[in-house]
């Protein structure tokens, strides 16, 4: 490295902190230095070398945004005091009694380091009486960190999104099988709803699995209790799961949401699971889906859009963010909520959201979809709570309320999502451009029908 592109300081209970990035000579990577000021001198503690493959955006990222990076794809997870994060930077921990005796480095501080690997570690914490102050900790798997620079498992496939068929999960001999079977039976009237919900079916089968399927999407009586132990055990309930109720509703306007459930399932599968879907089909498999629903829908909506999304591996006593959103000018990190009530009170949701980002990265958006219909007064009034429940809540940067609402329209079924936001004046930084444009949802996107696979696969084989 010839010379250091970015320097950035970090000061913090008077520990001062000096990061250099800088590309490396002949290679393509940089190099992502962290060192300490101490009496006045500069001390070089870690090196690290960052293929641009993993983070295309590096010239864009300031140094310690790229060393958060790392350490939440490649680090442990670090226990201090009750608080567990991979990458712990400028907080107050509080320090369990009987500890505060003795506040040594090693009572403080826990690797949870089930593979038993080599590590590489940066802890600076300060204790203070009862509490911890952690300037910056973190810790590498260091023989994941190096096997994956000889082997190269940094590099990432990108799929231009041009070039995907609509329905990717199911082929285009299916979709034409389908189409022309339903054309055959049905006739005229609803053709088209009537294509739409049975592909629909048809690519949640393909991702949820066929025993899931089976089991699941059977009819049962309404309001009934399913006393059968399989069900149970996949659903973890008792009740009817919201897909299966909303089959055999019997209301076109309850299908229009199985066909968006496999929209976004279609837009956000990888045959690799880079982004990690698979993580987010096991909690749409249960009871609980209409929250991982949400979490799906906000996704494939930046997916959509260009966005790189990847979700995030849920962790036993371990907060995190639902997803990670990538953009050529940053990152950002998104958590979802959902009300289950017809209720416009928001605190204890925003202040749960708030909670999880602030514990796991930044910068931050808050996603919360509330049931009742909304109008511009109410949605207002809730964002000015909102304003106020984020003080001192820096690592947020947005927060977005949604609000998703059924109309007809021509004979048909439409979902729309009406969408307000407020920036957090407090933030620790502002968000990229790009995705805070996405996230207020300024240029609205339009889901093409699935039965338009067919077409669109041969124009595209014609055109080569």
């Amino acid at each position: 490295m010839d010379g250091p592109d970015k320097v950035q300081d970090v000061t913090y209970s008077g520990l001062e902190l000096r990061l250099f990035l800088g590309k490396e000579k002949d290679r393509d990577s940089h190099l992502l230095i962290l060192a300490q000021i101490k009496d006045g001198k500069l001390h070089l503690l870690l090196p690290f070398r960052v293929p641009r493959s993993l983070f295309p955006n590096i010239q864009v990222l300031e140094p310690l945004m790229i060393l958060e990076l790392l350490a939440q794809e490649y680090g442990y997870v670090l226990g201090i005091g009750d608080r567990l994060g991979r990458f712990i930077y400028q907080q107050e921990v509080p320090i369990p009694k009987g500890v505060q005796d003795i506040p040594s480095l090693s009572q403080l501080v826990r690797i949870l380091n089930p593979n038993n690997h080599d590590c590489v570690e940066s802890i600076f914490i300060s204790p203070r009486g009862n509490v911890a102050k952690c300037a910056l900790a973190f810790c590498l798997d260091k023989t994941l960190y190096t096997s994956g620079l000889a082997c190269g498992i940094w590099s990432r496939v990108s799929v231009s999104r041009s070039s995907r068929p609509i329905t990717r999960i199911i082929g285009p001999d299916l979709v034409r099988r389908t189409v022309g079977e339903t054309v055959n039976k049905v006739g005229t009237e609803d053709i088209f709803n009537i294509i739409e919900l049975r592909l629909a079916l048809l690519v949640t089968r393909e991702l949820m699995g066929n025993q899931w399927y089976e089991t699941v999407m059977r009819e049962f009586p309404k309001a009934a209790k399913i006393s059968d132990k399989d069900y149970q055990r996949i659903v973890k309930s008792q009740e009817v799961h919201p897909l299966s109720e909303a089959l055999w509703s019997g209301k076109p306007e309850n299908y229009i949401r199985l066909i968006s459930f496999a929209h976004y399932l279609n837009q956000l599968w990888r045959k690799d699971d880079s982004n990690k879907l698979s993580e987010k089909t096991k909690e749409l498999k249960q009871y609980s889906f209409m929250h991982a629903y949400y979490e799906l829908k906000v996704a494939a909506f930046f997916d959509k859009k260009g966005f790189g999304v990847s979700f995030i591996k849920k962790e036993k006593d371990l907060r995190t963010a639902d997803f990670r959103i990538d953009s050529v000018d940053g990152f950002a990190f998104g958590e979802c909520k959902r009300k289950d009530a017809t209720s416009l009170q928001i605190d204890s949701d925003v202040e749960e959201a708030a909670l999880q980002i602030q514990e796991y990265g930044w910068p931050g958006i808050i996603f919360l979809e509330v049931l009742p219909k909304v109008d511009d007064a109410s949605a207002k009034g809730m964002l000015d709570r909102g304003s106020m429940l984020l003080e001192g809540k820096n690592r947020v940067s947005l927060l977005i309320v949604t609000n998703e609402q059924l109309r007809e329209e021509i004979g048909t079924w439409m979902l729309g999502t009406k969408v307000w936001g407020i920036e957090n004046e407090t933030a620790l930084t502002r968000l990229p451009v790009a995705i805070r444009n996405a996230a207020l949802f300024q240029d609205p996107i339009r889901w093409l029908p699935l039965s338009q696979t067919v077409e669109e696969v041969e124009s595209s084989e014609a055109e080569r």
